[in-house]
């Protein structure tokens, strides 16, 4: 069955297809894994950069492998870490799906195939932002983590969160708000709008996707935060 419909359009696409061969992995915390990668020519062909991400193909049974007559592949994004030669590290948020289960019986030796499409995080110069506005959740951590170690200017940090445990998470950064996930995202929506956001601020938004638009709407309209200043990227629905 493979890549079904999805596959066949990032084909026509003309999208970069690699071999990804795990080389270790470890617990960051209850609800986190991450797991070393080696990626052969892939980041020699697409140069690292804050937020860079990739498709990895997943069977749905979770099973290690990158056959493509095992069943049906489904495709799951996650942020490029910790690059190192050919090397990288994928930080793997663990909930019932197939990319967890996969990432947790991952083994040294194992493969997995990903698909790069051609993506950038693009940050105004002139004049360079007065600080950054991260917000997400525990899913998008790797790519604020990204943005916090190479950022010139202050950061603040809006992540929500559904269990406790989940605020011991590494956050590379200091001013940290973490919002508990209530009224369908509503309270991380008011919470970041309170906090206010300056029209020369440079705002990341990673979440779910109704408080992933809310919010970037929100910016633009009651901010005045230009198009350019913003990168926003839904990482889940909440369905129901």
């Amino acid at each position: 069955m493979g890549r079904g419909v999805t596959g066949l359009i990032l084909k026509a696409m003309r999208a970069d297809d690699y071999v990804f061969t795990v080389l270790g992995a470890e617990a960051v915390s209850e609800h986190f894994r991450r797991i070393r990668f080696d990626g052969g020519d892939f980041l020699q062909n697409n140069p690292w950069f804050p937020t860079m991400w990739v498709r990895l193909w997943v069977p749905k049974s979770g099973a290690a492998t990158t056959d493509e007559d095992e069943g049906a592949l489904v495709q799951r994004g996650y942020t490029i870490v910790a690059p190192q030669g050919s090397q990288f590290s994928i930080e793997f948020a663990l909930h019932d799906g197939p990319a967890p289960r996969w990432a947790l019986d991952a083994e040294p030796g194992d493969r997995i195939a990903a698909t790069m499409m051609g993506a950038d995080l693009t940050v105004p110069e002139d004049p360079a932002p007065s600080e950054y506005v991260l917000v997400g959740d525990p899913a998008s951590i790797p790519a604020i983590n990204s943005i916090l170690d190479t950022a010139q200017s202050p950061c603040r940090v809006y992540l929500e969160y559904q269990h406790d445990a989940e605020r011991q998470l590494p956050v590379h950064g200091e001013a940290v708000t973490w919002v508990p996930r209530e009224n369908r995202g509503a309270t991380l929506v008011s919470t970041v709008l309170d906090g206010g956001i300056g029209s020369d601020a440079f705002l990341f938004v990673a979440a779910e996707t109704t408080a992933t638009r809310e919010i970037t709407k929100a910016a633009k309209r009651d901010f005045g935060l230009p198009k350019d200043r913003i990168k926003s990227q839904a990482y889940w629905l909440q369905r129901g």
